[in-house]
């Protein structure tokens, strides 16, 4: 993508179609996607997340007992944010960022951002995060799965997207940065009144006929996550011992809850 593109897009994008200010869908995908993943002794953990647009991650983490922070090239995002009141955020490209910080976090979130980045800076992007992470620390990323049916929607629907995912080539891109683990999860329709109750149930069905799909194609009867976004979680080791992710994914032992 130009740059001319990139500026012209990130500039104001709080004020096109793909930044609108949604907190209640912002609340949900924190309580379904990222809350769930992150480590259950939270207290003084310190979090950094990337793409931070607006705050409502951080605002989020912080009410919840954690040390977050965030970051965010776009100066109207970051503005919004510091009016309303989330001032623990830094103006700033994010690959510079991870670069120059001598700071270290406990978990580093990604929540739809890593489509934004051509496939070179995805792969910086890993490296540098595994680089400010404690011992023991993990990666946790929201982003469009490829494998999806249904996942045009997703990862054509803003202009700014340059890189698609699969369970298999982010398990490749965190063996390759030095990660010790990674798990795969799906993002279903979040259940939060009657009507979505009902389009989840229908999701559960779809899903499957899918996911059979893909077993008659693959001959893989396990592992398929066919949601129009997947969440990973990628674990740096303590002992800095990096295992082969690709051939334990090959072997079933990485970890992916499938639907």
């Amino acid at each position: 993508m130009s740059s001319t593109l990139t500026q012209r897009c990130y500039r104001f994008y709080m004020s096109t179609h793909s930044g609108l200010n949604d907190h209640t869908a912002c609340q949900l995908i924190y309580k379904r996607d990222i809350k769930p993943r992150l480590p259950t002794e939270t207290h003084r953990m310190r979090v950094l997340d990337i793409g931070c647009g607006q705050g409502t991650l951080v605002k989020l983490m912080r009410e919840d007992g954690l040390d977050a922070w965030g970051v965010d090239i776009s100066e109207e995002q970051v503005d919004l944010a510091r009016a309303e009141g989330i001032t623990q955020i830094f103006l700033a490209d994010l690959q510079e960022f991870l670069e120059n910080s001598e700071s270290t976090w406990d978990v580093v979130v990604a929540n739809d951002i890593l489509e934004h980045l051509q496939k070179q800076a995805v792969l910086d992007t890993f490296d540098r995060v595994h680089k400010s992470l404690t011992p023991g620390g993990i990666f946790l990323a929201r982003v469009p799965n490829a494998v999806s049916p249904v996942g045009g929607h997703v990862m054509y629907g803003d202009i700014t997207h340059e890189t698609w995912f699969t369970r298999r080539n982010v398990a490749q891109l965190a063996a390759v940065s030095g990660f010790d683990s990674i798990e795969t999860f799906p993002c279903p329709p979040p259940a939060h009144g009657l009507k979505s109750c009902a389009r989840l149930a229908a999701w559960k069905v779809i899903s499957g006929l899918f996911k059979l799909a893909l077993t008659a194609e693959t001959g893989q009867l396990r592992g398929h996550v066919v949601t129009q976004n997947l969440t990973f979680v990628a674990h740096k080791s303590s002992a800095g011992v990096a295992r082969d992710l690709v051939r334990d994914l090959d072997g079933g032992s990485t970890s992916s809850n499938s639907s």
